[in-house]
């Protein structure tokens, strides 16, 4: 996601609104090295197909895909679709032709669903794209409490906290599409912020800037090879959206970050942060 400090703007819609076309995403607990050795694992595609790919009449939150002969809809009249907060979108699609399969959850899970890596496929655009970039901030202060050495228990307060605010985050601003169960029961919510809060690269660096005492800066510096740390943008931009709108002492964890991040805190100060 593009976060400003007037809006958040899902890239899948930003894609759409570029190319003329309906966008879904995907997003899981994914470390591409292990995926690319076909280790198992698992993703989540969110796919909320508009009726013209799906053949659907309604907005079915697993939508099978009838036949064009079993719609009761003008397929070629139809050439808008709502976007993830409910609002017409200003993608005007193309009919496809109606001789094509049509594109629905189960041409996804068939695409892509190998016995080492297993989809599921959900209606929730936002919630997967959320999940995929406030996850990482949360990681950021996971690796903050790790290396002050302060153990697992620590770590795992910080995740619960951490989701309890990403589910808030996408029900307060994606109020029309955003689903808690996304981020709770979904590879792309808590198996990836499990992974991430574990061994991804946010983590690993917050928590050597702590052992360190060093900027998480000089970290990028070292670590990543001209790279940035994702949850450092997305925290620095998260926070300006917050701040706006007076929300701060809503989403106290993703505050707490950002300011250590800042300097403004210490990592030592998060538990009080967050009581």
């Amino acid at each position: 996601v593009a976060v400003g400090a007037d809006d958040v703007q899902l890239f899948s819609e930003s894609i759409g609104e570029k190319l003329g076309i309906y966008c879904g995403a995907l997003s899981g607990a994914n470390i591409a090295n292990e995926v690319a050795q076909e280790k198992f694992s698992e993703t989540t595609i969110a796919y909320d197909p508009p009726p013209m790919d799906s053949r659907n009449p309604s907005r079915n939150p697993t939508p099978k895909g009838p036949t064009p002969e079993s719609s009761q809809l003008d397929l070629t009249a139809i050439n808008e679709h709502k976007d993830t907060r409910g609002k017409t979108s200003r993608v005007r699609l193309i009919v496809p032709p109606p001789d094509l399969a049509p594109i629905d959850h189960a041409t996804f899970r068939t695409l892509f669903h190998r016995p080492y890596f297993h989809v599921q496929v959900v209606s929730d655009v936002a919630g997967v794209s959320l999940s995929g970039a406030l996850k990482n901030i949360v990681a950021l202060a996971a690796g903050f409490v790790a290396g002050l050495g302060w153990g697992d228990n620590a770590k795992a307060a910080v995740m619960r906290v951490g989701l309890l605010e990403m589910v808030k985050f996408g029900q307060t601003f994606f109020s029309e599409s955003a689903s808690a169960k996304t981020f709770t029961e979904e590879s792309a919510g808590v198996a990836d912020l499990i992974t991430s809060c574990s061994g991804g690269r946010n983590y690993r660096c917050a928590k050597k800037s702590v052992e360190r005492n060093i900027s998480i800066e000089e970290v990028e510096r070292e670590e990543l090879n001209g790279q940035m740390l994702q949850g450092v943008s997305t925290a620095r931009e998260v926070y300006g959206f917050l701040r706006k709108r007076g929300l701060e002492k809503e989403f106290p964890l993703l505050v707490a970050t950002y300011r250590i991040l800042q300097g403004q805190i210490r990592a030592e100060d998060l538990p009080e942060m967050i009581s």
